[in-house]
């Protein structure tokens, strides 16, 4: 359980970060508007993804065995 925790505040700092840094990066290059937000809505559902894949479904397996004490 411990380390399922730790994956997900791990998981979570690098989410925010990647989501943090490419938006700073995104700030700094010259294109058009609509081009800045496409990518980041895509920037965006990727970050949701990972949070899915490695917080939401892991914390979802862990509650059947989390209700049995």
């Amino acid at each position: 359980m411990m380390a399922t925790l730790t994956q997900i505040i791990i998981a979570l700092i690098i989410a925010g970060f990647i989501l943090w840094a490419v938006r700073m990066v995104l700030g700094l290059i010259p294109m058009d508007a609509w081009i800045k937000q496409v990518v980041d809505v895509i920037l965006l559902i990727a970050v949701v993804a990972i949070v899915l894949f490695y917080v939401l479904i892991p914390l979802l397996k862990m509650l059947p065995s989390a209700l049995h004490i």
